[in-house]
């Protein structure tokens, strides 16, 4: 991936829009002006990876993802484990 391409998959998402990693089951969506992981595929029986490998992998891909769209001024977080700040509105 390139700092083009994740420019494109920037401008297509739409507030609310959810995009998928096939090689590592990750699952993005684009909420107030961030990219948010919300889930990971679990292993399971028939998959040609082990559970170890396909958790590397995950965590490969999420630390790409986080540098590759922190390049483009893009904040992803990971909602399982990091609580998104909210911006508190004019007083």
């Amino acid at each position: 991936m390139t700092e083009t391409w994740a420019r494109n998959m920037w401008a297509m998402l739409k507030d609310g829009g959810v995009w998928g990693v096939p090689r590592s089951g990750l699952m993005y969506r684009k909420e107030d002006g961030r990219l948010v992981l919300y889930t990971r595929m679990p292993w399971f029986t028939g998959l040609s990876v082990t559970p170890e490998i396909l958790a590397e992998r995950q965590d490969e891909d999420h630390a790409g993802i986080v540098a590759l769209f922190k390049d483009i001024g893009v904040e992803v977080i990971d909602a399982r484990t990091e609580v998104p700040q909210i911006a508190e509105g004019p007083g």
